[in-house]
């Protein structure tokens, strides 16, 4: 992601969760840090703030896990995306399904 799209995700971050500018830089280089390279293309969707593509891991992509939940922490369904690219899926599965709770 070149340095504009950091800092557009940053931005995106603080908006939608109310971070401290420091705060969601950090959050971003991590989130930038951990995202599958499957995913990339989403996270950029998402920094700008566009309709996200659905991109399969296992049976799962980002927009349908966050359809699951009924709400929008994008950060945290990339990290369960981010554990079926790892191949855990049995930890992933019990982070979707217990979410929508």
């Amino acid at each position: 992601m070149k340095n504009r799209d950091v800092t557009q995700l940053t931005d995106r971050i603080r908006l939608e969760y109310g971070f401290t500018q420091e705060a969601a830089q950090d959050r971003a280089m991590q989130a930038l840090e951990n995202c599958p390279p499957a995913l990339a293309q989403n996270l950029e969707e998402w920094a700008k703030g566009q309709k996200l593509t659905d991109i399969y891991i296992g049976q799962y992509s980002l927009p349908m896990i966050l359809a699951i939940w009924k709400n929008r922490d994008f950060l945290k369904a990339m990290e369960v995306m981010t554990e079926l690219d790892k191949g855990n899926t049995e930890i992933a599965e019990l982070k979707i399904w217990n979410m929508r709770r």
